[in-house]
C-alpha cells in the first residue's frame, strides 16, 4: 500500500508541480562544470523541492539515490532554507487528494516519509483528515 501511495505521489508531482520557496540565488547552476558536488547537490535539493514536498530524510536519501554521497547528501540538505512543517502539510494534502486516510494513518504515513513524529502530526492536523 504504501509503495502505491508512494507512487501515486511522484505521479501527482508531474502533474501538479508546487511552487518554489526557495530564493533564486541560493540555488546555484548544477551546470557549471567548476561547481562543487556540494554545491551541485543544493541546486538538486532546491529543484525537488521546487516539485514535490520531502522530509529532511527523504531528501538525503533522493540526492544519495542521484549519486551524491551521504555526507554530501546530508550537508546540502541541512544548508538549505526549508520549513518541514510546511513539507509536511504540502505531502499531507497530497496523500489526501490520491486516497482517504485516518488521521492517524496520515501520521503513519508521514513519519514512513521520514517526517519527525512532530511534523507529520502538525502536517496531518492541518488536513481535514484530523
Amino acid at each position: 500500500m504504501k509503495k502505491l501511495v508512494i507512487a501515486l505521489t511522484a505521479m501527482i508531482a508531474v502533474l501538479a508541480p508546487v511552487a518554489a520557496t526557495a530564493p533564486a540565488s541560493a540555488a546555484p547552476a548544477a551546470s557549471s562544470a567548476a561547481a562543487s558536488p556540494r554545491s551541485q547537490a543544493i541546486a538538486m535539493a532546491y529543484n525537488y523541492i521546487r516539485t514535490m514536498p520531502f522530509s529532511k530524510g527523504g531528501l538525503a536519501d533522493q540526492l544519495e539515490y542521484e549519486g551524491f554521497s551521504p555526507a554530501v547528501a546530508n550537508s546540502a540538505v541541512n544548508s538549505i532554507r526549508v520549513n518541514w512543517r510546511v513539507q509536511a502539510v504540502k505531502m499531507a494534502k497530497r496523500y489526501l487528494q490520491t486516497m482517504p486516510f485516518s488521521c492517524e494513518g496520515l501520521i503513519d504515513q508521514l513519519v514512513y516519509e521520514q517526517f519527525s513524529y512532530a511534523n507529520a502530526s502538525y502536517g496531518a492536523n492541518q488536513t481535514n483528515a484530523c
